[in-house]
């Protein structure tokens, strides 16, 4: 009896930890957040479904239609750089066409460029059908089609739970790839062991992708219309009631917009929210004054971006020498591991990748953002530059999986100070502008990483990689040191 006293109240206490450890990570907020903002989550949560699946097998798939390691390395670039002409033109037009229809031909060309891949062996062909349904070599999500995505996040997100909710769009997102990644080394391993060729394996995970894209699209359709920005900015002029998380028509401190005056980066507010006062004096003024054009982004906005993309591209030229792509296909070129082992390695990384970006935000309200970007990615940099150096199969997978787990942390930081550092209306030009600098970085790292290969210099890449991202910290804390408040 004092047994089982013992063992109910062991249960009660273990169960009574939950409601006080579920706020903390913010389950809470997100529980409460509107239907639209659950729906982006969801949205980028399938989006990488379907990534993770292609980026583990995409250089595989190449070598095997035939293509030798250089085809494959500009392959890859040449993906990027079709990406990186969408990425211009969605940057400028991305608002203005809505993010619904945005996202809905994002779906669409998913759903295109999986059967295309499918079906399709031309070199040329397939270089057309990876540019359009964004099937690149990347598991960090290069898509012409994110920035959108991103600045809707951020609209419909307070200034106080902004770094949270991407945080938690992150991890959600992460859980996508790193389930993708088993279910696809799974998959490819048992077709295989049934007696199907590998390539016809890796063609019915392009179909997958391809349904991906179509589920994508079902989704969008139950995205309301209050996500666009032009209800947003119809707020600002004080012709439409704010919109909260429950799309409720009052205004209270959860749903007013992102940037105000208790924005977390002060150096940023004071002048955002003069900018909005001239933008609130403009609307007043008489329809017959001529509007003026705007440029992308005002003084302070374009002063932040050009820094923050001079850091950048030292990182992404790292990440595009490291791309997962080329680092399963260096684990099975070097060591003989099977799709099926990397897979999972991949996804047991991803899960524990994705649960400590829950960490990035009580991280960042104790030391700051950009200390938590510095260090988070400082250890990243540092595993990265030392994947290549074991000749032991087992020491290079774990240091593989350690790069992983550590990748993303600095991701939601990043994210939130990012759009806290721009006016709303700028974010979609914002993040479609570091959208761009990831993509021309990449493309520089994917074409040198083929190029090292070719050589038989594969380790090379890495190191170079490891030691570019360092530079990257070296250039955030110098520029935004003083901004970590």
């Amino acid at each position: 009896m004092a047994s089982r006293k013992f063992n109910g109240k062991v249960n009660m206490n273990f169960l009574s930890i939950f409601p006080r450890f579920l706020p903390s990570i913010g389950a809470d907020t997100i529980w409460h957040s509107g239907l639209d903002l659950k729906l982006l989550i969801l949205l980028r949560t399938i989006r990488l479904l379907g990534y993770g699946g292609t980026t583990l097998i995409l250089a595989l798939y190449l070598h095997s239609l035939g293509f030798n390691d250089y085809d494959v390395g500009l392959f890859m670039t040449l993906t990027l750089i079709g990406d990186l002409l969408i990425s211009f033109g969605l940057t400028y037009i991305g608002d203005g066409m809505g993010f619904r229809p945005t996202a809905v031909i994002g779906g669409t060309l998913m759903c295109v460029g999986g059967i295309a891949f499918a079906y399709l062996d031309n070199y040329w062909l397939l270089l057309l059908a990876s540019i359009v349904g964004v099937i690149n070599p990347s598991a960090n999500e290069i898509d012409p089609f994110k920035a959108i995505e991103e600045s809707a996040v951020a609209r419909l997100s307070t200034s106080e739970h902004c770094n949270l909710i991407f945080a938690w769009w992150s991890m959600l997102g992460m859980l996508g790839t790193a389930a993708s990644n088993m279910l696809t080394g799974l998959l490819v391993d048992s077709l295989c062991d049934s007696g199907l060729d590998v390539r016809e394996a890796h063609r019915v995970v392009f179909m997958g992708y391809a349904g991906i894209g179509l589920v994508k699209v079902l989704v969008c359709l139950f995205i309301s219309p209050q996500v666009e920005i032009e209800l947003h900015n119809k707020n600002d002029a004080g012709d439409a009631p704010a919109i909260s998380h429950q799309h409720s028509t009052t205004t209270t401190p959860e749903n007013e917009p992102l940037l105000d005056g208790t924005n977390t980066n002060s150096s940023y507010s004071t002048y955002s929210a003069s900018v909005h006062s001239e933008t609130s004096s403009t609307n007043s003024q008489p329809l017959s004054s001529p509007a003026k054009k705007r440029p992308m982004f005002v003084p302070t906005s374009f002063s932040f971006m050009w820094k923050l993309s001079v850091a950048m591209l030292f990182d992404f030229i790292g990440s595009g020498l490291a791309q997962i792509s080329w680092m399963v296909y260096f684990f099975k070129r070097e060591y003989g591991v099977a799709e099926g082992i990397l897979g999972s390695a991949t996804f047991t990384a991803g899960i524990i990748s994705s649960l400590l970006n829950l960490v990035s935000w009580p991280m960042s309200k104790a030391v700051g953002q950009v200390p938590t970007m510095v260090i988070c990615h400082t250890i990243n940099s540092i595993s990265l530059l030392m994947v290549s150096v074991p000749a032991n199969r087992n020491l290079a997978l774990a240091l593989f999986i350690f790069r992983i787990v550590t990748r993303e942390i600095d991701n939601a930081p990043r994210q939130a100070f990012i759009s806290a550092a721009v006016l709303t209306e700028e974010r979609t030009s914002a993040m479609g502008v570091v959208n761009i600098v990831k993509t021309v970085g990449s493309c520089v790292g994917l074409y040198a990483t083929g190029v090292f290969a070719g050589l038989d210099k594969f380790w090379l890449a890495f190191i170079a990689a490891g030691c570019l991202k360092l530079v990257y910290n070296i250039l955030i804390a110098a520029f935004f040191w003083r901004n970590r408040e």
